[in-house]
């Protein structure tokens, strides 16, 4: 009978997102020889190695991680995260309880689903893995629908998952599908059991009223309530790179880059910045203290701005969706003592129509909202 509470790791022990690092660069029986000591910035237990890959009790890693070595990084990447997810009872009904109102999200908050280091161990694999719309001390947004258009990755899901329900003493009377979603391994991705089990027989996504086309958006105008929160915004300097470009093997065709392009004009205009003003004076990813974190702040003895990068197609479409959350972020308790400039940004150069709008808004609202262009080229690493 099978039973999760079998599936079992440290929840603890840091670094299990590495191992698609690992993958990316390594054949599938190279990767438990390169856990540490080897690869700079990796060190990883080989007891979570072993079991988010559901290696045997001999260290004989399955041949389903070199199949998405083949399709390329991103697969990789969506099967280390549901190898992740799969292979402790917890973060199953972590992921399970956090699942938002839409399809594919949900929001993980510390000391409600997780806690301690264990919050800030799955929150990291979520942001490095390439799932995460928001990440803060407290929180961590997460949108999962890419894993849903990867080409072929529903065929190794299948494979995982048995071995991970194997691990956790399944009869096979049932199928891989129905066994799943007997135990709501499909809730554990924020996804109808018909969902669910279409895309696992066919690779298809499944009928939803959702559009993935983008999801961090999407989850800031939908997923907001009316719990006030009371922390107090706090500058800190300083930043934390994400990730700007992947290692493939063979690349995706659908593999998405916006997130990329966001992160890269994140860290170079950090960097800009911190030349202009200063390494004391610039930060990201800083909390409002409302469960939001703005993308980059500028704080001087003299004035602070607020920075909001966009990678949408129009500069009409980047200005629409800053602005609102520009506009939450500095004025939301009703005072206008948090920023002295609120800043869209972009890839794209500015239109005389966006020119003329937020003039306007800058001349007869006395709002500072202002645009800038900051371009930068995103290649494969």
């Amino acid at each position: 009978m099978t039973t999760l509470s079998r599936l079992n790791v440290s929840l603890t022990k840091h670094g299990a997102h590495k191992i698609a690092a690992l993958l990316n660069k390594y054949d599938k029986d190279e990767v438990l020889d390169h856990l540490s000591d080897s690869e700079l910035g990796i060190n990883i237990e080989l007891a979570q190695a072993k079991k988010t890959l559901c290696a045997s009790s001999k260290g004989l890693v399955p041949t389903i991680w070199n199949k998405a070595r083949q399709r390329g990084s991103e697969t990789v990447n969506a099967l280390v995260l549901l190898g992740i997810i799969y292979s402790h009872h917890k973060l199953i009904s972590v992921m399970r309880d956090s699942r938002g109102k839409r399809p594919y999200s949900g929001r993980i908050v510390r000391g409600k689903h997780i806690s301690g280091k264990a919050y800030s161990n799955l929150a990291n694999n979520i942001e490095e893995l390439g799932y995460s719309t928001e990440h803060s001390r407290n929180h961590i947004d997460y949108d999962l629908h890419k894993i849903f258009q990867i080409p072929g990755l529903n065929k190794l899901a299948i494979e995982l998952i048995g071995l991970k329900l194997e691990t956790a003493g399944w009869n096979k009377k049932n199928s891989i599908a129905d066994e799943s979603i007997a135990h709501g391994l499909h809730e554990a991705l924020s996804v109808s059991e018909a969902h669910f089990n279409k895309w696992l027989s066919t690779g298809a996504m499944g009928e939803t009223n959702d559009s993935p086309e983008a999801p961090e958006v999407l989850d800031y105008f939908v997923n907001a309530d009316d719990k006030e929160l009371f922390e107090q915004f706090q500058f800190k300097s300083g930043h934390n790179p994400k990730k700007i470009g992947t290692v493939p093997v063979k690349p995706s065709k659908n593999e998405s880059t916006a997130d990329l392009v966001h992160n890269e004009i994140q860290t170079s205009l950090y960097a800009k910045l911190v030349h202009e003003y200063g390494k004391d004076n610039v930060g990201t990813e800083i909390s409002t203290g409302q469960g939001t974190s703005i993308d980059i702040v500028v704080k001087t003895k003299t004035f602070c701005w607020f920075y909001e990068i966009k990678t949408a197609d129009s500069v009409k479409a980047c200005i629409r969706q800053a602005l609102p959350q520009l506009l939450e972020y500095a004025y939301w308790h009703g005072n206008d003592d948090r920023a002295d400039r609120l800043i869209i940004v972009s890839s794209l150069p500015i239109t005389k129509g966006a020119e003329t709008y937020l003039s306007f808004l800058r001349e007869k609202f006395c709002l500072q909202v202002h645009y800038e262009q900051h371009q930068v080229t995103v290649k494969n690493r």
